[in-house]
């Protein structure tokens, strides 16, 4: 023996974590993480701050998710399962289309019965611009880093411990707690009637997207459609709605309810909602 302390099942180093304690530390660093993040982009104002806020958003919630899987999780990267453009963009456009499709009906359908009326506002050479940025913003500062700390990382911990189902409906929980959260702290608590059946009928319905495609690229996919459109369409900047109360009852809760069939189908998969994953081996 040379005194090299040998890794084993009880030694030191092979110990992590329990599971709550992962938990509750990468779910409050991200509340951390967002509330630090909306402060500076108060003052950063404009379409430049934005983006280089969501780019630092971005860049370290990527940060966090590395650094939880190297020092707590003590595995590899590819276990959060955000795999490469190469495996990812199919799965990207089946989580896209999950929202789309029944999204666009939704929305045409209230517009086609009267319900709805859609006035374009801004020029082409404004809109089109305008909505390439917007999809850019909310990829860098919501769709990806909040799908790859809890579809990603939140996910994959408790799958490995709790079968799909149950993993769904923890990770919506935790989502839940973090959207509202972030929300009460900044606009009051107004906003929790509100805020807290979007938060919670997201958290499920990409939770399983997640289960059903095996890719957290598929719910950035359907995360990216989802609030694209909706602060696109409601925000205002590019188009005028009248009747948008129902617009936004019937187009935009239409994925929320055929989402997941839907991702079913483009998949062909129903997923494995019994199934646990192990997390296999040690980094």
């Amino acid at each position: 023996m040379d005194g090299t302390p040998v890794s084993g099942p009880s030694s030191p180093v092979s110990r992590r974590p329990p599971l709550p304690v992962r938990i509750t530390v990468v779910t409050a660093a991200a509340l951390l993480l967002w509330w630090l993040m909306l402060r500076v982009s108060g003052m950063l104002p404009g379409p430049l701050g934005r983006a280089v806020t969501a780019a630092a958003l971005c860049v370290l919630a990527v940060a966090l998710v590395w650094a939880a899987r190297r020092f707590l999780d003590r595995r590899p990267w590819h276990g959060p399962v955000l795999t490469g453009p190469r495996a990812g963009w199919r799965p990207f456009l089946v989580g896209a289309a999950s929202w789309a499709l029944p999204g666009c009906a939704g929305m045409a359908l209230c517009v086609v019965l009267g319900w709805s009326f859609v006035v374009r506002t801004a020029s082409w050479d404004e809109l089109v611009p305008g909505l390439v940025f917007l999809a850019l913003v909310v990829l860098l500062a919501e769709a990806l880093p909040e799908e790859l700390i809890f579809r990603g990382y939140l996910f994959r911990n408790l799958n490995a411990a709790l079968p799909a189902w149950a993993a769904v409906a923890a990770q919506a929980a935790l989502f839940v707690l973090f959207g509202t959260a972030l929300w009460v702290s900044t606009e009051g608590w107004g906003v929790l009637a509100e805020r807290l059946p979007l938060f919670l009928g997201l958290g499920v319905v990409l939770g399983c997207i997640r289960v059903v495609t095996g890719n957290v690229w598929a719910c950035v996919g359907f995360h990216l459609a989802f609030q694209t459109v909706a602060q696109g369409v409601l925000g205002g900047d590019y188009v005028q709605v009248r009747g948008v109360g129902t617009l936004t009852s019937v187009g935009l809760a239409a994925p929320f309810l055929l989402g997941v069939s839907t991702a079913m189908l483009l998949a062909g998969n129903p997923g494995r909602w019994r199934a646990r994953v192990p997390d296999g081996p040690r980094a």
